[in-house]
């Protein structure tokens, strides 16, 4: 497999950035429009029951994949052997794997109290053999910067689940329609991806001594990805348990909602980050520049767009989704240093993936998920809000450690980091401003009123005195006359 020299190495990463990011946002657009029909299809207790039911699918998908997407994507040598060894240990994890989901969903059902979710859980645990088969070929791509996947698989995806999903739940399958949806999407996605990466594994090659050196690297992005997907389900299981499958379905949409922009920058700038920095981490000096123009990056994308659901949280969840959705944009809002915080340890990430330190974004993650926990488990009397605020500044500390840790390995100084993360930090905040509840376009201003103001029944019911509907300045609270004091204004002498 051919490398790219480092003379185009800037050109196809900005590019494939750009590519990278209309294909998300192409999917995400289907993604949007599919969920505001399924919103009005199924209700915020079907969307609970399927989060609920598969959560031993998103465990399984973690070792599964046991590293061997990074591994193949940082491998400099061998890459015939490494991918053909890789194909064999994903699918024979992922088939032990489909098999121990199957048989502890029982205990999923027993844990929230339902049998409902623990037939959910049944179903859904082939999705685990289905996303394993996509390892090697993805990684394949995203290691030559291809970005058919972005492109073309990943909408296409988007597009059997929403049709599947959306003709089951017209039909009244409610749960059982996002189920069907889910395996349409992933079928598609299995097949477009073989067909198109234009390589096929060569058995023979595959070997003991070579999955011994992929997942020598493998094992610490596994454990660190373990780490986060475990930590995601700490508030599924928390808001399930303590607040209600309804909160848990409002979750859902809340952690859509505020977590679409940190998809934005996996996706995209993520995507072609890793393989770019593994190539010229040889070269510390090139290294550190490279970091710090993809933290500025990453930030200048990420951090306006995570701010902007502190104005549009809620008028956007109504607008989009339908006033029962509501509560979704209440919990964005307080889920809003979801993106701020993650967008800093994916890009560490990324670093220390490409220089070898695997070790450490292990670390990164237990860092995050010990102190959202925390926070989660303090603010758990606040019901949905009080979850939701417990991930936001979990998230805020873990980023904050991870800049840190960059800045130690690379030996950043603290001014450059501080300039790429602080300047994208302020322009969020002045847009928040400009935004503010009250500026939103398209909600009117209230006018100014009281709570002691005199109101006369008339036939049109209660209206607001005569002299502010004359345009007057209202009158100062202490100089309005209370219910049943008379006629005149009260006397500031007391009498």
């Amino acid at each position: 497999m051919t490398e790219l020299e480092p003379t185009s190495l800037k050109e196809t990463v900005v590019r494939g950035a750009g590519l990278a990011g209309a294909g998300y946002v192409v999917g995400q657009v289907l993604t949007l429009g599919f969920y505001v029909v399924l919103a009005r299809l199924a209700s915020p207790q079907d969307f609970g029951q399927f989060a609920a039911g598969s959560v031993l699918v998103f465990v399984g998908l973690l070792f599964s994949e046991s590293g061997m997407m990074a591994a193949v994507i940082q491998r400099r040598d061998r890459i015939e052997e490494a991918a053909s060894t890789a194909v064999v240990a994903t699918a024979a994890s992922g088939s032990g794997l489909t098999l121990a989901a199957l048989g502890a969903a029982p205990l999923v059902g027993l844990v929230f109290d339902s049998e409902t979710i623990g037939k959910v859980a049944a179903a859904t645990s082939g999705m685990v053999l289905l996303h394993s088969l996509q390892v090697v070929p993805e990684a394949l791509m995203q290691r030559q910067f291809s970005f058919v996947r972005r492109l073309i698989i990943q909408p296409a995806g988007v597009l059997a689940f929403g049709m599947g999903a959306v003709i089951a739940t017209a039909n009244g399958l409610g749960v059982w329609g996002l189920v069907i949806g889910y395996y349409c999407g992933a079928v598609i996605e299995v097949g477009l991806s073989w067909g198109l990466v234009g390589w096929r594994p060569q058995l023979r090659l595959a070997s003991f001594a070579m999955w011994r050196e992929l997942i020598g690297y493998g094992r610490f992005v596994l454990a660190s990805v373990a780490i986060m997907r475990l930590g995601e389900q700490v508030p599924v299981v928390l808001i399930g348990r303590g607040v209600g499958t309804n909160a848990l379905g409002q979750y859902r949409y809340a952690g859509r909602i505020a977590a679409t922009p940190l998809a934005l920058i996996v996706q995209a700038a993520a995507y072609v980050i890793f393989p770019a920095l593994s190539r010229i981490a040889i070269n510390r000096e090139r290294l550190r520049g490279a970091s710090v123009q993809s933290l500025l990056l990453m930030c200048a994308v990420g951090f306006p767009l995570g701010l902007l659901v502190i104005p549009l949280g809620i008028p956007a969840a109504v607008i989009v989704f339908g006033d029962v959705w509501e509560e979704a944009g209440k919990a964005a809002m307080f889920l809003v240093g979801l993106p701020i915080g993650a967008t800093l340890i994916s890009f560490a990430s990324e670093v220390v993936k490409a220089d070898g330190r695997s070790d450490i974004q292990a670390r990164l993650h237990v860092v995050t998920v010990i102190s959202s926990t925390l926070f989660m488990v303090a603010l758990l009397p606040f019901g949905l809000m009080g979850v939701c605020a417990g991930v936001s500044l979990g998230t805020l500390v873990g980023g904050s450690y991870a800049v840190w840790r960059v800045k130690n390995l690379l030996e950043l100084p603290y001014r450059e980091l501080l300039s790429a993360v602080s300047t994208p930090l302020l322009a969020g905040a002045l847009m928040v401003a400009v935004l503010a509840p009250g500026r939103v376009p398209g909600r009117r201003r209230p006018r100014a009123w009281h709570p002691r103001w005199p109101c006369a029944a008339g036939r049109g019911g209660l209206r607001r005195p005569r002299r502010l509907r004359r345009g007057a300045t209202a009158a100062r609270p202490r100089d309005v006359p209370r219910a049943g004091d008379g006629d005149g204004p009260a006397r500031r002498d007391g009498s």
